[in-house]
């Protein structure tokens, strides 16, 4: 299980070249081509219609297959489509084209309640649901200079993950991508926002009208909660979206790139001193996952352990109240004895904070306190498609030793 510790700067530097070997490869006949991801609402049917425009540039692309979703149909466009059961491939003309489609938003899930959500008013809805996954061909080095168009009905309003441009468009770059697509939270409609800069990061919450969202208690908590954020992660996203809506919504929350979904139900902070709030942003932030299905644990303990941690480092809450918030979560996980299942239950993601915070307690100690687990996470963040054996060696890395708090079989 344990591989062999290696230092903390050459984990950086090994990062770092690799990062400059990948600049340097796409920069030799790199060429960008003008991408529009465009979204028309249709308030009676609770659907939208979509587009995808290819502009100048578009000669890069000799064809785009879409992965669907029955939530897709009604496809037409320019060049040549051809359509079979879940795929669609297009062959755009050189010279560009559109690609147009409708999709249902609405999105329920097995319990009865709605993932994405479009009662006529309002909707709130994730980019990934309307705008579908694809493997692109191109020319060798070609990448998308991306962004996203909303047209709305008169009298709406709108927010998303995006920082909005002069034209009213809204710049997508993911640099994990050449083919960038619109993934985050969306809400448009009859919506109400408060932004707020918090720790140098651009705050939106945004829900509907006269709902009862508490955005500016929200935006009290951030106050406290997000330097401390900053200052254990020191990487942060320009923006963050953070949408909420009432029933049939899920009554959960829920984390995608730059955003997150919060029930209007759900506490910021739970009776037993967690905080969903503060779990989802942590996820928002590091963009953490486990590299398998039994990997899921390190990104689940991280965002619990985190959730706990903040709000206890800003002074959210007293030792003695830390200290039982530490002792119901050993109480809830005593029977886990394995963390490496394939999907991360409330019990185990406990059990992992737990792990995370002897971690971080050995480290501390081994460091005269001059490291600690927010070194350990920062590193992950590099690469943040992590396996069980990668944390291992990160956290030995910064440790500087074997941890004996690794060494359990729970890891097994």
């Amino acid at each position: 299980m344990r591989l062999p510790p290696r230092r903390i700067d050459q984990m950086y530097l090994h990062t770092f070249v690799f990062a400059l070997l990948i600049v340097a490869t796409n920069a030799v006949g790199a060429k960008a081509y003008e991408l529009t991801w465009g979204l028309s609402f249709e308030v009676a049917q609770r659907t939208a219609q979509g587009t995808i425009t290819l502009g100048k540039g578009a000669e890069q692309i000799r064809s785009i297959d879409f992965k669907l979703t029955p939530a897709y149909g009604e496809f037409s466009g320019d060049g040549k489509i051809e359509h079979s059961q879940m795929r669609l491939l297009w062959t755009p003309p050189p010279e560009g084209g559109s690609l147009r489609y409708r999709v249902a938003i609405d999105e329920r899930r097995a319990n009865g309640k709605f993932r994405s959500y479009f009662p006529g008013e309002w909707a709130i809805f994730r980019g990934d649901r309307v705008f579908p996954s694809a493997r692109v061909r191109a020319r060798k080095g070609a990448s998308s200079n991306a962004k996203l168009l909303l047209n709305l009905p008169e009298g709406w309003h709108q927010d998303t993950p995006y920082v909005i441009a002069a034209d009213g468009s809204y710049p997508i770059d993911d640099r994990a991508r050449r083919f960038d697509r619109p993934v985050g939270w969306l809400a448009v409609g009859a919506i109400g926002t408060r932004r707020e800069i918090i720790a140098k990061v651009e705050i939106a919450l945004a829900g509907p009208k006269d709902e009862g969202m508490r955005r500016m208690d929200i935006l009290a908590f951030l106050n406290f909660a997000l330097p401390k954020m900053r200052e254990a992660m020191q990487q942060m996203p320009e923006k963050i979206l953070i949408v909420s809506a009432p029933d049939p919504m899920w009554r959960g929350g829920l984390s995608a790139p730059r955003s997150l979904y919060l029930h209007l139900d759900r506490p910021m902070i739970s009776e037993n001193g967690t905080s969903t709030l503060l779990h989802e942003l942590v996820h928002v932030v590091t963009r953490i996952r486990g590299q398998a299905p039994e990997d899921d644990w390190i990104a689940e303990g991280i965002a619990e352990f985190y959730a706990v941690e903040l709000l206890y480092r800003a002074g959210g809450m007293t030792k003695a109240r830390h200290k039982r918030t530490l002792g119901w979560m050993r109480n809830w996980s005593k029977r886990v004895k394995s963390l490496r299942n394939k999907r991360s239950s409330g019990q185990i993601t406990a059990r992992a904070a737990l792990l995370f915070r002897a971690v971080d307690s050995e480290i501390r100690r081994l460091s005269d306190g001059q490291r600690s687990i927010d070194d350990v996470t920062r590193v992950l963040m590099l690469d943040p498609s992590v396996s069980t054996a990668e944390f291992i060696t990160a956290a030995e890395s910064v440790a500087g030793r074997p941890l004996e708090s690794l060494d359990t079989r729970l890891l097994q």
